[in-house]
């Protein structure tokens, strides 16, 4: 399994460019049961990529700048009703981009760093912290 990298406010990312990618990167590709496809950052509800629970899930193709917007993908992946912000547990990334899941809306906060390829089943190991996500940028 390959670790994220942790950063601090201020540090790793300061010199990212403004312009990553738009921020309407949610993709409908079926990913239930903890898969991700490639070109996706692929988040989950809970630890394990859904292993043993409910299959809450919710794709990534471009940088989202606030959570509060979107709702978790049920196991069909329709709309779950269930809003996402401060909500996922686990990561995959297979989106062929670096992406830093930051605590706060507008990418501000603690943050973590995924480098693609990277996949963490418990976001509570890093600075990030399990159910604290609440925005997303890409970096390609």
């Amino acid at each position: 399994m390959l670790l994220a990298t942790t950063a601090t406010v201020g540090l790793g990312l300061a010199a990212l460019p403004a312009t990553a990618a738009p921020a309407t990167g949610h993709t409908g590709v079926l990913n239930a049961g903890g898969a991700c496809s490639s070109g996706n950052f692929c988040l989950y509800e809970n630890s394990e990529y859904n292993e043993n629970a409910g299959d809450h899930w919710r794709n990534l193709r471009a940088s989202d700048k606030d959570f509060d917007n979107n709702n978790w993908r049920d196991a069909v992946g329709g709309d779950s009703g269930d809003g996402m912000n401060d909500e996922t547990s686990s990561v995959k990334n297979r989106s062929g981009c670096t992406v830093a899941l930051y605590q706060n809306a507008d990418h501000k906060g603690d943050h973590t760093v995924f480098a693609n390829g990277t996949y963490d089943a418990y976001l509570s190991n890093n600075k990030i912290g399990d159910n604290r996500a609440s925005s997303a940028k890409f970096v390609c």
